[in-house]
């Protein structure tokens, strides 16, 4: 469908890749794009699929996972409104590493990368933030591949420390959080399987990290949980 109203614009203009583009050239982006709608589960786009568009979420959520040979699936990350998704494989020109699915009912505006191209050659500032957030993804995914070299007790008490920097309830037994998803797609964002999720909570439990109520956490030892999410166990 034709792109019409202020939907697209304001997905495009709240994008990072562009943030220093003026509105006229956010514009010319809006008109050289298109909308799609999608239900949730949906497959945006399959990995190994050519890749020669990128795309930016005006509603709802995207997720960009890996189907391994053995059917276990590994949560790369989640995009909201704003937050551009297939850009590195389109400025790139080859094929999608990974697959992205609609996490929830999802609106996507999809741009042609000579779009982009364009836009870069009438507004060269434009280029600077396409290095600046390309260099952060690869930190990203850096910190990711070495996250994925631990065990799945690491893994997971890495990722439980990080949500305490996030925010948490002080009570007297100890620093409480929510886990905020299934365990299921915890599971997948640690590259994991339920089953194996729950021996590793209870591993922590064991080592005196945490203690846990159904969904909520309490962490017990906020240096321990710390130094297990960096590979250092004293078990």
């Amino acid at each position: 469908m034709a792109v019409t109203g202020s939907l697209a614009f304001d997905a495009l203009r709240a994008c990072r890749l562009w943030r220093s583009a003026s509105d006229d050239g956010v514009r010319r982006l809006e008109a050289r794009a298109r909308v799609r709608r999608y239900r949730r589960a949906a497959v945006v786009a399959a990995e190994g699929d050519a890749a020669s568009a990128l795309a930016v979420v005006a509603e709802g959520a995207a997720s960009v996972f890996h189907l391994g040979a053995d059917g276990r699936r590994l949560a790369f990350e989640s995009m909201g409104p704003g937050e551009p998704i297939l850009a590195v494989a389109a400025l790139a020109g080859g094929r999608y590493p990974a697959s992205t699915e609609a996490a929830a009912d999802l609106v996507l505006v999809w741009l042609p990368r000579e779009a982009l191209f364009e836009l870069m050659r009438e507004e060269p500032v434009v280029a600077r933030d396409l290095v600046t957030d390309l260099a952060a993804r690869v930190v990203r995914l850096t910190e990711t591949t070495r996250s994925l070299s631990l065990d799945v007790p690491s893994r997971l008490a890495g990722w439980l420390f990080q949500r305490t920097l996030a925010g948490v309830r002080t009570t007297p037994a100890g620093l409480e959080l929510e886990l905020g998803m299934p365990k299921t797609e915890l599971a997948q964002t640690l590259g994991t399987v339920p089953e194996t999720l729950s021996r590793a909570l209870a591993r922590l439990r064991a080592e005196g990290l945490i203690a846990t109520r159904g969904r909520t956490v309490v962490v017990l030892d906020v240096g321990g949980l710390a130094r297990r999410g960096a590979g250092y166990s004293e078990g």
